[in-house]
C-alpha cells in the first residue's frame, strides 16, 4: 500500500483486552448482588442470548429484578469496566501512534456502544489519535459484509486499496478482505479456533506472548 491510508481499528479484542470482561459480566453483576455464583456458570450460559441469560439468572437466584433490569444492570457493569478497568492489548497503543505518526487517517469501527468506546479510548490515552469513532449500531450496519468498510472509506475520501483494517474477529476480517482492504489480524483468545483460517486470509498478523 502506497501513500496516505485510512486505518480502521476495531476496539474489542483488538485495541483493548475486553473479551474476558464480557465473559465474566454476568458473574460480576451477580457478585454485586451478593449471589454465590457456581463455578460452571459461564459454561452454562455461553450459548444463550443476553435475554436468555438474564432470564436464567433471575430464575437461578430468585432475583426480584425484572429481566430488563438485569440486562440494564449487566450493561452498567460492563460500562464501568470500559471506563475504569479494561487494559489495552500489549503494544497496540504504540501501533496506533505509529499509524498516526505516518500521517494516516485513523478511525475506530466497533460493535460496542458509543459511550463505552469513548470512555475506554479516553482512559487509555488513545482517543486523541483518532479522527472519527463509529459504532455499528449507530451506522445501522454490521461488520459481516463489505458494505460497512466501503461506507467508512468513502466517507473519508479513500478507496479500498488505500484502506487498512485491524481486527480480531474472523467474520470482520473476511468482510474487510472481501471489500478489498489490507487486513492485519490481531490475535484474541476468543478466535483461537479460527486463528489458522484467519492467518490464511489476512495480509498480516499481530500475536502476543503466551498465545
Amino acid at each position: 500500500m502506497m501513500g496516505k491510508q485510512l486505518v480502521i481499528f476495531d476496539m474489542d479484542g483488538t485495541l483493548i483486552d475486553s473479551m474476558p470482561y464480557w465473559e465474566k459480566v454476568g458473574r460480576t453483576y451477580l457478585n454485586h448482588l451478593g449471589c454465590q455464583v457456581p463455578d460452571d456458570f459461564e459454561k452454562t450460559i455461553e450459548a444463550m442470548t443476553l435475554q436468555e441469560s438474564a432470564a436464567y439468572m433471575k430464575n437461578l437466584f430468585g432475583l426480584s429484578e425484572s429481566i430488563e433490569e438485569i440486562l440494564k444492570g449487566s450493561m452498567e457493569t460492563i460500562a464501568m469496566a470500559y471506563a475504569f478497568e479494561i487494559p489495552p492489548k500489549p503494544g497496540m497503543k504504540q501501533r496506533v501512534k505509529m499509524e498516526k505518526d505516518a500521517g494516516n487517517t485513523l478511525v475506530i469501527l466497533s460493535n460496542s456502544e458509543i459511550s463505552c468506546i469513548h470512555a475506554a479510548m479516553k482512559r487509555t490515552g488513545m482517543k486523541r489519535f483518532f479522527d472519527a469513532i463509529y459504532a455499528t449500531d449507530e451506522l445501522g450496519m454490521r461488520k459481516d459484509g463489505p458494505e460497512i468498510f466501503e461506507f467508512v472509506a468513502k466517507k473519508h475520501g479513500f478507496t479500498m486499496d488505500n484502506t487498512h483494517v485491524y481486527d480480531d474477529a474472523c467474520h470482520a476480517i473476511e468482510a474487510a478482505k472481501q471489500a478489498g482492504c489490507y487486513v492485519t489480524a490481531v490475535y484474541d483468545a476468543t478466535m483461537k479456533e479460527s486463528w489458522e483460517h484467519i492467518c490464511q486470509i489476512a495480509d498480516d498478523t499481530i500475536t502476543f506472548d503466551g498465545m
